[in-house]
């Protein structure tokens, strides 16, 4: 099994859930804050009781979507989420795949690969 967790803007969260709803895998996703390798090139207004000022922000919003997927169609998934991005200069954001060595269904018998099946 893989683990994949997909660091994308907000407004690119229908585009990687359609890949993954349309290969039946179960999906989470997260509002996150957070630092990475990209540079904050551009500045937000913040709005108080004073006059608005503007500053660049430490930590700047993302989504996270998750999802446990079977080792048959994990490649197949991150090729389409690949490919579902135009090439720019600055990245949409970035997709990390992760081995999982197995899994349980709490409360019963259900193990392994058996726990990304619907019943």
């Amino acid at each position: 099994m893989k683990e994949i967790n997909v660091y994308i803007k907000s407004n690119e969260l229908s585009k990687v859930t359609d890949i993954l709803l349309k290969h039946k895998v179960g999906v989470t996703f997260f509002d996150i804050q957070g630092t990475g390798r990209t540079p904050r090139s551009t500045s937000e207004v913040i709005h108080s009781y004073q006059t608005g000022r503007t500053i660049v922000p430490k930590f700047i919003g993302r989504i996270l979507v998750l999802s446990i997927v079977s080792d048959t169609t994990a490649a197949q998934i991150v090729k389409e989420i690949i490919n579902s991005f135009e090439f720019k200069d600055e990245p949409y954001g970035v997709l990390f795949i992760k081995d999982v060595t197995d899994a349980y269904e709490l409360g019963t018998s259900v193990k392994g690969d058996e726990v990304l099946v619907s019943k």
